[in-house]
């Protein structure tokens, strides 16, 4: 049996960064349409651009 630390994740760091479910669900919407690039999804989720791009690798794994 494992014990100590969990090990962090990509989507842990994001979730420890103070971003909120809406604004990651709502950036996931958007990168799903797949319309809209990083920048503008930034904007109007009111995340960072490095954030959006986190989610979006998360997508692709």
């Amino acid at each position: 049996m494992m014990s100590g630390a969990l090990i962090e994740t990509s989507a842990r760091k994001i979730l420890n960064q103070g971003i909120s479910q809406n604004q990651r669900e709502t950036a996931l919407r958007m990168l799903e349409d797949g319309e809209l690039p990083f920048d503008k999804i930034a904007k109007y989720s009111g995340l960072k651009v490095e954030d959006v791009e986190q989610l979006a690798g998360l997508q692709t794994v």
